[in-house]
């Protein structure tokens, strides 16, 4: 089969690589969609190193059908079952992270497409030692939603995440996000679907044409260009008024990001940070002290956020194709790369077949 194999820092290929084994546990998973993330273009360009050993397939986001299961793989599952899987390769099981069930948090985890083999292919093993540790590492896949976008649900995940169970958003509180990413859209959508009064977006100019169009169908309520000379609190304050933001999501990332979603924010307000960068920080930190604001980082998603963003999608409340911009084969994914570095896509989704 042909996958999409990171071979050096910053360099990939289209190569012939080995159908995975079924163990006597496993599941084989056929790939039927798959899509790029964020994080695959900084694989991609070579701004991360491959977080396992060269070479390695790329891809996390992706959802299948069960092709193949080992003599004694977990009886819940049968061949022949749409899935959409969590991405996570192996845990330790034992750590405190893995005790309270927040899997994405262990230390020794393993992600399929980042340090193990992923799923810009035709097919992904599903480990029986994983299954038996962490069996909601794979989902039922409703006939509700269609294979072509069900790989979206994973950012969607992240987002409910983010806005929901650590943003703590209740239903008329204001919401401001920042970075007009998938990640950063699906957070305005959770935020419509939690009952947010106002959404504000903010972006950068490149956003104007396709994102920040994209953002107010999915509810954002204002969009403002994070330009020079554009004085954020006061445009926030003059739309939030008293109340004020409650919630500001950072899914950009960049330090003067963080400094601004403070300020932005209300006094006792949450400031979760999605976006990522390795840049210091730079700034003091009184205003936190003084405004009471909680700072929470973000890594992923839990079993309730994937239960619950499946069950939105398969009642239609959660849209997930307006998010699709792109739709391509795997022979032209190099394609869709340079569209997302451009930032004339949103998110591209890619048929393994072809």
């Amino acid at each position: 089969m042909k996958g999409l194999v990171l071979y050096e820092r910053g360099k990939t290929e289209i190569r012939e690589v080995q159908k995975p084994e079924c163990g006597d546990r496993d599941i084989l998973i056929k790939v039927e969609s798959a899509a790029i993330c964020g994080g695959d273009v900084h694989f991609y360009n070579g701004a991360l190193p491959c977080l396992g050993e060269y070479p390695i397939i790329l891809g996390h986001e992706f959802a299948g059908t069960i092709a193949k299961m080992g003599p004694h793989a977990d009886t819940y599952w049968n061949v022949g079952d749409r899935v959409i899987s969590e991405n996570t390769a192996s845990v330790c099981g034992r750590c405190p992270a893995c005790e309270k069930g927040n899997f994405v948090n262990c230390p020794e985890r393993e992600t399929l497409g980042c340090s193990v083999d992923g799923a810009f292919t035709q097919y992904v093993k599903i480990p029986g030692d994983l299954l038996a540790v962490y069996p909601n590492c794979l989902f039922r896949l409703p006939e509700e939603i269609p294979m072509e976008t069900a790989p979206l649900l994973e950012p969607a995940a992240n987002a409910y995440m983010a806005v929901v169970q650590e943003g703590q958003m209740m239903p008329g509180e204001n919401v401001v996000v920042f970075g007009a990413g998938a990640l950063g859209l699906f957070s305005v959508q959770m935020a419509k679907i939690a009952g947010a009064a106002k959404i504000i977006l903010i972006g950068m100019p490149s956003d104007e044409e396709s994102r920040f169009p994209c953002g107010r169908k999915l509810g954002a309520t204002h969009t403002i260009i994070n330009g020079e000379g554009v004085d954020l609190a006061a445009e926030v304050d003059k739309i939030c008024g008293m109340s004020g933001a409650a919630l500001c999501i950072d899914a950009a990332g960049a330090p003067a990001v963080l400094k601004q979603a403070v300020e932005i924010v209300r006094n006792d307000g949450i400031v979760v940070r999605i976006g990522m960068n390795d840049k210091p920080y730079g700034y003091g930190m009184n205003e936190v002290n003084v405004k009471s604001v909680s700072i929470t980082g973000h890594m992923g998603y839990n079993t309730t956020s994937w239960r619950n963003v499946i069950s939105l999608a398969a009642a239609g409340k959660l849209d997930l194709a307006s998010l699709v911009s792109h739709r391509l084969p795997l022979s032209q994914i190099k394609h869709g790369f340079e569209l997302l570095k451009d930032q004339t896509a949103i998110k591209i989704v890619i048929d393994p077949d072809n």
